[in-house]
């Protein structure tokens, strides 16, 4: 009896003694920053690197030495793994948005999706280029202010009986300094800009313009790339 007992003792020392338990890169990310919120955290190629998604944001992780950065990782090839993951995680998202909120514009048999400021120099250049080729395009249309004067702009295309009309005039630069806009205050246009705000908050776009196009979500009025998807 007195060995049983004594060999328990011994299992309960042992127990006690063996090496602590490793607390994954995840749990001590959220205990060293407990204020950044995050959809995943997954191990980059680079050894010892994580990283970190926000839902509209990449950056990274480093256990070792318990500190985040924020930057491009580029590889040898000159490939760039933060933007090439980011329009992965982007492009998921946008094959399960709803389109009924967005302003469509067009009939042609190509879907493309566009998040714009109508301020934004690149955002005007591409109308310009999509206003040439609406017998081949439907533009589904979600608004992304970057001023206020954007947010007074693209209320008044809302607001107005005719959107895609006011749409080209304000595209084009026509309403430009011109005032007053239509800056109604109805329920239906306050649902529909928190519509296009709520949509723009989940793709996670942070800057205009962007596409998606045939399965690919292009950043930035890259025209070459564009017309390549268009051609498909």
């Amino acid at each position: 009896m007195k060995k049983l007992m004594l060999a328990g003792m011994l299992l309960l020392l042992f127990s006690g003694c063996s090496p602590a338990q490793k607390i994954s890169p995840e749990e001590r990310f959220k205990k060293s920053f407990p204020r950044h919120s995050y959809e995943t955290i997954t191990q980059t190629s680079a050894k010892g690197v994580y990283e970190v998604y926000n839902g509209s944001q990449i950056y990274y992780y480093l256990p070792d030495g318990d500190m985040i950065f924020v930057g491009s990782m580029i590889s040898k090839d000159g490939t760039n793994l933060t933007e090439e993951s980011n329009g992965k995680k982007m492009t998921s998202k946008m094959a399960g948005l709803s389109l009924d909120k967005a302003l469509k514009i067009g009939e042609g048999k190509t879907s493309v999706v566009e998040f714009i400021d109508p301020n934004c120099h690149y955002c005007r250049q591409s109308h310009a280029y999509f206003a040439g080729r609406m017998k081949e395009v439907t533009l589904y249309v979600f608004f992304y202010p970057l001023s206020r004067d954007s947010e007074d702009k693209i209320r008044h295309i809302i607001c107005a009986a005719d959107k895609s009309g006011e749409y080209a005039k304000v595209l084009s630069g026509e309403l430009d300094e011109k005032k007053p806009l239509n800056l109604c205050g109805d329920k239906d246009a306050e649902a529909l800009i928190a519509a296009h705000r709520e949509a723009s908050a989940k793709i996670g776009v942070r800057a205009t313009p962007l596409f998606y196009i045939k399965g690919r979500v292009v950043p930035g009025f890259d025209r070459p790339v564009i017309e390549a998807l268009l051609k498909k």
